[in-house]
C-alpha cells in the first residue's frame, strides 16, 4: 500500500485506509469468481475451459499458472506441499498449456481460458494432477493523478484463488481408508479428528459427512464438507459443547464420490466409507 497525503491529516488517512482495508478485500475476493471449480482431463479429452468473470466495478489484470502441490497434514496444520519427489511422478503442471494465460478483465466482462492437456506417452497407470492458480490484480489509477494537497490511496491487493486440474489414466482407481477417529475437548469446544489414507494410484475427491447422536439416537450435531485425499491427511471438525448434558455420545461418519460442485461423471467411484466412535462427553 502506497500514501500520498499531506501531513496535516496524515494519521486520518492512515486510519481511514486501516479501517476500510478488510472492505476492500472481501471486494475484491467477490469481485472475479471462476467456474468450473476443477478441471478433469483423461486419454479421451486432452481440453478444458475456464470461465473467469468480474463482476466488480474496476477493472482487474489476470495472470494464470500452474504449480504442483496437494493438501496434507503436518504437526497437526492442514497445509498445502510441494514434494518435488511426488512432483516428479505425479505432476501435470507441465503438460498443460493454457490460453490465454494474461489479460485485463474489464467491469462485467468475463473470458473463457482454455486448457490443453499434452501427456508423455508410456505413462503409468493413475492419477495426475497440479494446482492451477488464478491472480487477479486491480488495475490501478497512475500516481499523476492524485493532486498536490490531495489525499491519495492506492491499494494493491492481489488475490490468488486456486483450484485442482486432473488427468488419469483409463486404469485409474482411488480408495480412501479411514485410519483414526479421534476427539478432544477444550473448554466448550470439542474437535473431532478424521485421519484418511488415499487407496488406489489415484487421488480421491469427494465429501465426508459426519453425525453426533446421544444415547437415544438423536442427532444433536451434523456437518458435509468436500473432501479430497492425496496421500494422507487428518480433517478436524470443531462443534459447541455448551449446552449438551454430560453422557455417552456417538461419532459416525461417511465418505462418499459425491461433489455438489463437481458432475458424477468427472469422480472416480467407490463404496461409501462408514465409520463411527463412541465418546464420552463429561
Amino acid at each position: 500500500m502506497t500514501l500520498f497525503v499531506s501531513a496535516d491529516i496524515k494519521k486520518a488517512t492512515i486510519f481511514f485506509i486501516s479501517f476500510f482495508c478488510l472492505i476492500f478485500a472481501s471486494q475484491s475476493i467477490a469481485q472475479v469468481s471462476i467456474a468450473p471449480t476443477s478441471l478433469f482431463f483423461d486419454n479421451q479429452n486432452r481440453f478444458g475451459s475456464l470461465t473467469i468473470s468480474n463482476g466488480g466495478q474496476q477493472a482487474q489484470e489476470i495472470s494464470i499458472s500452474t504449480e504442483f502441490g496437494y493438501p496434507t497434514t503436518q504437526d497437526g496444520n492442514l497445509t498445502v506441499v510441494n514434494d518435488s519427489v511426488m512432483a516428479e511422478k505425479k505432476s501435470i503442471a507441465d503438460w498443460v498449456k493454457i490460453f490465454p494465460q494474461n489479460f485485463t478483465l474489464q467491469p462485467n466482462q468475463r473470458q473463457t481460458v482454455r486448457f490443453v492437456s499434452r501427456p508423455p506417452n508410456n505413462l503409468d497407470p493413475g492419477g495426475y494432477w497440479s494446482r492451477v492458480k488464478i491472480r487477479s490484480n486491480p488495475v490501478s489509477p497512475p500516481i499523476e493523478s492524485v493532486e498536490e494537497g490531495e489525499v491519495g490511496a492506492q491499494i494493491n491487493l492481489v488475490v490468488n484463488q486456486v483450484i485442482a486440474a486432473h488427468y488419469r489414466t483409463q486404469d485409474a482407481q482411488t480408495g480412501v481408508e479411514v485410519s483414526s477417529v479421534d476427539f478432544d475437548r477444550e473448554d466448550d469446544t470439542g474437535q473431532i479428528a478424521v485421519s484418511m489414507k488415499q487407496l488406489g494410484n489415484a487421488p480421491f475427491v469427494g465429501s465426508i459427512s459426519l453425525q453426533v447422536t446421544d444415547d437415544t439416537g438423536e442427532k444433536i450435531w451434523e456437518t458435509t464438507t468436500t473432501n479430497s485425499v492425496y496421500t494422507t491427511i487428518t480433517r478436524s471438525f470443531n462443534m459447541d459443547l455448551s449446552e449438551l448434558d454430560p453422557g455417552q455420545y456417538t461419532i459416525s461418519g461417511k465418505i462418499v464420490s459425491q461433489r455438489r460442485d463437481i458432475s458424477q461423471d468427472h469422480l472416480l467411484q467407490i463404496q461409501p466409507v462408514s465409520f463411527k466412535k463412541q465418546i464420552t462427553i463429561e
